[in-house]
């Protein structure tokens, strides 16, 4: 917890305000490559340069402002495929980490011969993540010698840590420490935003109606594409409701973390009663959030894509009770209504005193990327990848991923149609 507190100071509604500019600037760059790489595709037929993996783009990204962010320099993943390969490899190292037998297996010297290909994967990663930590200390050396302003202008993330101490032993946090904390600031902060993300991108493209509804709210909002800003004064970003209420959907039908996140009931006699279960001290439990966002107690029609439960009477779901199904019933079991972060079922960040810490982060990224794409193009999909449906037409469409600590997914592979160009509105 004492690293937890340290780091908390990194995403603190300040340092969100200083990293902003940055983060823009990013996301800026990732939608010019974009553009570049599809070409000025005109959206007929099948062929043309307008198809990309929206999935991969995503990662580009999110790595590239993790990389300014964290260590205070970017990986160059959005202009350059030099590093490319960490993406792949995230989820190749995270793949055993659900596995007691794996992890005494890799802190042994059986590792290598026993470990398969994940203990290598594991070793090429926390080699990664170390040199990147090592690059850190480095150019904190050398901007002590800087004024404070100027210092304080490229603080990173791992500056908390770097300059923290124990509260114990008031000693700093040794390279084994911070290595940890670096493999942990890797994951969480790349795979975990890239992944909902580009979930966000396949539930619109899936639908297409629901996408058309964004696209205007967002075109609404803002006259000029360089207008979209995450500002605290007055964020007219976080003021779209639609935006939100996709953001969430997506979220919450392929959570960042699929899988259950391990906690320890504390306490040698100690006992908790767990839906009227008595679990006794130093047993392990879990939820996992992709079976709890998926409960009927929680959510109406859970499998489907319906942003409309999200929204309050206002914004205009049409029956007033924020779920979207028409009924009007709002009867208050925690299906509908406004949507808010803590609210019971949704546990896309998972909650409480261990909750992601960087989850205001990952929202701001989420929602400055979709919406600048989304302002410049549409997203269409490809003919040979239409899914076919059931004869219910109701029936869904998910966005499959394995649970490799992180959720691990391919594509979307969608079709981009420049719709609204960068240059309108830019005269006025």
């Amino acid at each position: 917890m004492p690293k937890r507190r340290l780091l908390s100071q990194a995403f603190s509604e300040r340092a969100l305000r200083d990293y902003e500019p940055r983060i823009c600037a990013h996301i800026e760059a990732w939608i010019e490559a974009i553009q570049n790489e599809i070409g000025n595709g005109d959206g007929d037929g099948d062929g043309g340069l307008a198809d990309i993996d929206l999935g991969q783009w995503s990662n580009y990204l999110i790595f590239d402002i993790l990389g300014d962010l964290g260590y205070g320099s970017s990986f160059g993943l959005v202009t350059t495929a030099t590093n490319r390969s960490v993406v792949d490899l995230i989820p190749k190292a995270t793949g055993g980490w659900y596995s007691p037998l794996r992890r005494i297996l890799f802190q042994t010297p059986l590792g290598a011969y026993l470990g398969g290909p994940s203990y290598h994967h594991n070793i090429q990663f926390r080699t990664f993540c170390l040199s990147k930590l090592k690059e850190r200390r480095q150019k904190d050396a050398a901007e002590k010698a800087e004024e404070p302003a100027a210092a304080a202008a490229r603080r990173v993330m791992f500056t908390h840590l770097l300059h923290g101490r124990d509260p114990e032993t008031g000693e700093g946090y040794s390279t084994g420490d911070l290595a940890c904390e670096s493999v942990l600031l890797m994951v969480a902060g790349s795979q975990s935003t890239a992944g909902g993300l580009a979930a966000i991108f396949f539930y619109l493209a899936h639908h297409p109606a629901k996408l058309a509804r964004l696209r205007a709210e967002i075109h609404g909002a803002f006259a000029r594409e360089q207008d979209i800003r995450y500002e605290y004064a007055s964020c007219a970003l976080a003021t779209l409701p639609y935006l939100r209420a996709c953001v969430n959907e997506s979220l919450r039908l392929s959570p960042p973390t699929p899988g259950h996140l391990p906690r320890d009931v504390l306490g040698p006699g100690a006992v908790a009663m767990i839906d009227g279960h008595a679990v006794p001290g130093g047993t392990t439990v879990g939820v996992s959030p992709y079976a709890l966002h998926r409960n009927p107690s929680y959510f109406r029609d859970p499998l489907g894509f319906v942003p409309e439960r999200w929204l309050a009477p206002r914004d205009g779901d049409g029956d007033g009770d924020g779920d979207g199904d028409g009924d009007g019933d709002g009867d208050g079991d925690g299906r509908g209504g406004p949507m808010v972060m803590g609210m019971v079922g949704f546990a896309a960040f998972s909650g409480g005193p261990t909750g992601c810490i960087g989850q205001q982060l990952a929202m701001v990224e989420m929602s400055l990327a979709a919406a600048r794409l989304l302002w410049r193009f549409d997203l269409r999909l490809l003919r040979r990848r239409r899914r076919r449906r059931h004869s219910d037409s109701s029936s869904p469409v998910e966005f499959v991923a394995k649970d490799r600590f992180v959720g691990q997914a391919e594509g979307p592979r969608v079709r981009l149609v420049v719709s609204c160009p960068a240059r309108r509105g830019e005269a006025d």
